[in-house]
């Protein structure tokens, strides 16, 4: 039986934006038997088992929900939907979109595996970087579905698609192919991820001026982790545990919540002029905001549907 992997393909026109919100054709978000990228497949096996099961869940939901579609300019749509009900595709009700990166991230939140937002070029990357996953980079993973596991995730190389595998090929392994994860790092230890945490550390402004990222856990790194626990409000033990963990990973700048309207407006159903008119927007109104386009829009979640405004006729809190 063919090995199946799901993903965001393309909108109900065959491009990339401009379609309307949700499935319109069953096959934006859907599955499909696994394939060779002409480009060749990156392979991340999630570490813990349980995480890699829920991934799939989520991406097989996410297929099956004919309220999720696909719009690179409205990719992040779907993300700030999730977010209000536990990132569970299953509770989206309102028609939305994303891409086949952003649809990545939200079932890695719905397994717990909180990450900043990544698309295809640096997915494998920051991926590896939280600690998580492992790349399986022998040709009897990357180039045929035969040893692929359910929840692996496939990244195109270069820049291209990602998608999830739905089902276990018929020589998976059962068990586990590499050593438990280091779930807490800690003074003393040293290897690749602390050289990771380390970098991580730099990038929040948390600096290392001694010695950099130089894959020992000291003095110098656990004042690091214990000056970012504190600012955090964690406990400051100066390990780094799940919850630093995930405190970390996450996006260093929360996104915006409510578009407040400054002066009359249309709420069109897309991003520019051309799209028909839902309803007018007065000033002083206020929507939930789900994402922006490239073009000066702002998407906001209207009771059934997302609609969309200029940007110049409101602010973004």
């Amino acid at each position: 039986m063919a090995v199946k992997v799901g993903s965001a393909r393309i909108d109900e026109n065959g491009k990339i934006h401009g379609g309307r919100a949700g499935d319109q054709s069953g096959k934006e978000v859907s599955t499909q038997s696994w394939y060779k990228h002409k480009k060749g497949w990156r392979v991340l096996r999630c570490k813990n088992a349980d995480k890699a099961e829920k991934i799939a869940r989520a991406m097989q939901a996410a297929c099956d929900n004919a309220n999720i579609g696909y719009d690179q300019y409205q990719r992040l749509s779907l993300y700030n939907f999730a977010k209000r009900v536990d990132f569970d595709p299953t509770r989206i009700k309102t028609p939305c979109e994303t891409d086949c990166s952003a649809l990545v991230r939200v079932c890695l939140a719905y397994a717990g595996i909180m990450v900043e937002n990544f698309r295809t070029p640096n997915e494998a990357r920051i991926l590896l970087r939280s600690g998580e996953f492992v790349e399986l980079k022998e040709g009897r993973y990357t180039d045929q579905s035969t040893y692929l596991r359910r929840g692996d995730i496939l990244v195109a190389r270069t820049q291209g698609h990602t998608v999830v595998v739905l089902s276990n090929g018929s020589k998976a392994e059962t068990t586990p192919t590499e050593e438990p994860p280091r779930t807490i790092l800690k003074r003393g230890m040293k290897g690749d991820d602390v050289r990771a945490l380390q970098q991580l550390l730099i990038k929040r402004g948390y600096a290392l001026p001694k010695y950099g990222a130089d894959g020992e856990y000291g003095a110098e790194t656990e004042r690091a982790v214990r000056k970012f626990q504190t600012d955090h409000g964690l406990e400051s033990d100066g390990e780094y545990g799940p919850l630093t963990r995930a405190a970390l990973a996450a996006e260093p700048q929360p996104e915006p919540g409510t578009v407040r309207i400054l002066q009359s407006t249309s709420i069109r159903a897309g991003n520019g002029d051309p799209y028909a008119v839902l309803q007018s927007a007065a000033p002083g109104a206020s929507y939930p905001y789900v994402a922006a386009s490239e073009n000066g829009w702002i998407a906001v979640a209207l009771p059934d549907r997302v609609g969309w405004l200029p940007k110049n006729a409101a602010r973004i809190t």
